[in-house]
This record gives structure tokens, sequence and C-alpha cells, in this order.
């Protein structure tokens, strides 16, 4: 995870290789000319920040420039200095449809090579032309880490405490913990978050490290893509899919100070695919409770944009977010949703869906240790085989339909759920009755059964829920072929759930 000074090395980096324009799309202001002040004062050469309100202004000066709120007349001072310099120009890259700032940015970048000089364009959305393709760096501000957010934690608190006369009631842990909370936010929103949660009930105290949890999860859900969810299932609420707990429960060792001592590396992430309705989805979010880990879902079918661009930064911020949580379960649904084959993209969708995949890959590639990937999919063949290679994830897992004793065990948890004792009920004789059942056309027939005995004015019995399985085609039925058609495939490239 990088660090302030690691991003700070690396823009000094950058500024010292005579990189004449560097790009950085970011909503965090602050944070990129806090950096570049940093790198400026460490390499003794002037700092400039431009706004089209405020003109060109040199960092330690209250004055602008005269005249620079234009851009064109901006430049043109810019091209009149001599010696090195730094240029942070915020949302300018909006004025490069005019040709002549353009050419004049082009001519500039041209001069810059031959001194550290460097313009850093920066923007919350940045789209440069191409012509400035091979004199533009990118550079990312990642999202802050939580020794970045302890630092605005107790300036919030310190504002408050002058302000409000809020006297903090945590210790230095209870400060660190409320900033860990706080990750995967932008040091603004972790600071209204925070903001917030003392002003709703003017107190810092042990109640305030819950609230900025609960409180990011709302922010969070607006981002479309990753849900923060509370991790209510275990293993007991997941009927047979012994090979696959048993794996989970090994690896879960790793997670630890001593099984990572031992020289146990921590598991990446599984792949769970079979039959629909068999407990892939229950499984995923019962890793989460079973290793008492936080959970996040990612939306795969809602990354898609309609604009250039947004759809890869989409992505890669959810990612960002997930690694920022660390250690947490992060449950991708019905995969095939967002990472389909891409054969004929290219054709379609200007090659959209392959530029996804090719950064969901390389994020599989190079992804800290910490985040646990649960991905499953109901339709493994609509998968590009890119996603499906050796070490992509640490096995691949089909789940199958269940079979008597796991459909037993599926009605007896099932009946509990409702307030039903088992022990009044035949499970044997309604596991018989259900062959071919998936889990959740099991839990179907519960509820059916449930309708019926109440309209009957009667108790729920073997013999209602017996017929109600009768009276129901199930899918190993009405897709025979599918199913088949998916056991031949995880026959030989799969490990069985079951």
């Amino acid at each position: 995870m990088s660090t302030a000074s690691d991003k700070r090395d690396e823009l000094r980096l950058l500024v010292n290789s005579r990189h004449p324009i560097i790009a950085v799309e970011t909503s965090e202001e602050k944070r990129i000319e806090d950096l570049l002040s940093g790198v400026a004062a460490e390499l003794d050469i002037p700092f400039f920040t431009w706004t089209v309100t405020q003109g060109l202004l040199r960092k330690g000066t209250d004055q602008p420039i005269y005249e620079t709120e234009d851009p064109g007349m901006m430049l043109g001072n810019v091209a009149k200095m001599r010696g090195d310099g730094i240029f942070l120009l915020k949302d300018f890259a909006r004025y490069l449809e005019q040709d002549k700032l353009l050419r004049r940015l082009r001519e500039l970048a041209a001069s810059f090579r031959e001194v550290k000089r460097s313009i850093v364009l920066s923007a919350p959305v940045l789209k440069l032309p191409p012509e400035l393709d091979d004199d533009a760096v990118p550079f990312r501000i990642e999202l802050p880490d939580s020794v970045l957010l302890l630092k605005v934690v107790q300036a919030t608190i310190a504002e408050f405490g002058l302000q409000a006369r809020i006297k903090a009631e945590l210790d230095q842990a209870g400060l660190r913990q409320v900033a860990q909370n706080l990750t995967g936010l932008t040091m603004e929103e972790a600071r209204r978050t925070l903001a917030k949660c003392i002003l709703e009930r003017n107190k810092v105290d042990a109640r305030t490290v819950t609230d900025v949890l609960e409180a990011k999860r709302n922010a969070l859900r607006q981002e479309g893509t990753l849900t923060y969810l509370k991790a209510e299932s275990n293993f007991a609420d997941v009927a047979g899919l012994k090979n696959l707990k048993e794996w989970l429960r090994k690896r879960r060792g790793a997670l630890s100070a001593e099984g990572q001592k031992f020289g146990l590396e921590p598991p990446k992430g599984v792949l769970i695919t079979g039959v629909q309705g068999c407990g892939k989805s229950l499984c995923a979010k019962a890793v989460a409770g079973e290793w008492s880990l936080q959970l996040a879902r990612f939306d795969a079918g809602a990354l898609y944009d309609k604009f250039i661009g947004e759809s890869e930064k989409r992505l890669r911020k959810s990612l960002e977010i997930a690694e920022k949580l660390a250690p947490i379960v992060l449950w991708i649904d019905e995969m095939e949703k967002g990472f389909a084959a891409t054969g004929s993209s290219a054709d379609v969708d200007a090659g959209l869906t392959q530029r996804i995949l090719a950064t969901f890959l390389t994020w599989l590639q190079d992804r800290q240790p910490g985040v646990f990937l649960v991905a499953t999919s109901n339709n493994i063949h609509a998968l590009p085989p890119e996603l499906l290679r050796k070490g992509r994830f640490d096995e691949i897992f089909f789940v199958d339909l269940p079979d008597a004793e796991a459909r037993a065990e599926l009605f007896k948890i099932h009946l509990k759920k409702r307030g039903r004792d088992p022990a009044g009920f035949d499970l044997a004789a309604v596991a018989s009755a259900s062959e071919g059942f998936s889990g959740a056309e099991v839990e179907q027939a519960i509820v059916s059964a449930l309708y019926t005995a109440f309209s009957k004015q009667a108790q729920l019995s073997t013999e209602i829920i017996v017929a109600e399985c009768h009276a129901t085609r199930p899918l190993s039925v009405t897709r025979h072929e599918e199913v088949e058609r998916l056991r031949e495939w995880a026959r030989e490239r799969a490990v069985p759930a079951n």
C-alpha cells in the first residue's frame, strides 16, 4: 500500500526525469497541491497554482500574476519564465479543445524537457487530447490510508474541541480504529463523515467508532458498484458443500499472525460455479461471517457506463476501495455479467469489455494480500478463458444439486427459520420427494407448503411438503441439458464442492 511519502517520491522522480506534463485525475485538489508543494520545497524550485478564477499564483505570495485568469495569457507568462518550476493547473484540460491553446501547451512541453519544469494538469475527470499522448504521463493518487486518515481524525476532533467544546473520550487506540473504519473514503469524505457522527450526538466516544463504520457503509452504497454488507451468515447456514467448507476452514489460519509466521500465504480467492439456486451466493456471504471479516459485494452488472473511460474508472475505484478496506471478503456475484467473453467486443462496444477485463486481470495479478475474492458464476461458459487460468483464483469449485443428506439439512434449516421444529417432520421423506431439487427450490417448497397449510387452516406437515414437492418441476428437469452440460465441463476442470 502506497504511503504519502511514496507518492511524493514518485512525483519527485517524475519532475527530476524531465516529464513536461503530469496528468492527475482526482477530486482531492488539496492533496495533490500539498504533495507538489512538498516536492517543490525539497527540490528548492518555485511552485505555482492556476485556476480560471484566481489566475497564476506563486506559493508564498498573495497576489496572482496580472491578467493570468485567461488560459492563453497564463501560458504566455509561463513561456516567458526561466529556470525550474512546477505549475499546477486546475481544470485546465477542458480548454485544450481550443487548437491554439493545445499548440501552445505542446510547445511549452518541448521546451520543458531541458529543465526541471513540469505542468501538472488536475481535474476530477481528466480527458486529454491524443496529441498529448507522448508528452503527458499519468499519476494516480490512491485513497488515503489509515495513517493519513488518523491526521484527519485528530484535526477534526481538535476543531470540534475548540469550537463546540466537545471532549474526546477515546484513547489513541480508539482514534486509530476510527481512522481504520474510515478507510475507503477520500480525506474530505472522511472529515465530513466524522463531523456528521460527532454532531449527531455531540460526543466522541466508543460509539463513534461504530457510528463512522455505519456511515461509511451508507456512503459506499452510493458508489453503485460496491455495497458494504453485514456478515450475518456462517457455515452453519450452508447445507452440504463439505469439500468447499473444509478448504475454507483450512485457509482461515493463513490470515492470523501465527499462520503467516508459520509460512502460510494469505489465500487470494475462489471461483464458485454450478447449478443455479444451489447456495453459491450464500456460501460467499458465509465466508465473511465464518472468518469474522467485513463483506463487500461488487455489482459487476452496474459497472458499465455510457461515457468513455467511466467504466474503467468505476472498476479501478471499486477495487481500490476494497484494498483499503482489507482484510475483507470481496464478493462478485454472477461474474459473467461484468466479465463476459470478449470475442466480438471490439466490434460491439469499441473494445470496452476487453479493457475492463484487462484492468481486472492486472488487479488479480498484482493485488495486495488482504482481499479474499469470492466470485460466483451461473454460466461458466460465458467467462473468458483468461479468467479461468490457474493462478487467477486459488481454486475453482463446482456446486452440484444437493444430495439427499444435504436436502434433509436444507429442510431442517428452512423449517427452523420459519419457527417450526424439524423434529416434527419426516426429513428423510421430504428429502426423497425433492430428488433433483436445488437449495432454492427446497426453500420454495417450504414457502408453498406454508401457503397451502394456511389456506386449509391446518398445521404445516410432512404430507403437505411432500405434495408440494411432487407438484414442482425442478430446474434439473426443465433445463436438464444445460445442467448436464455444466456437469460435463466441471468434471475435468473444477473441484466438487459437495
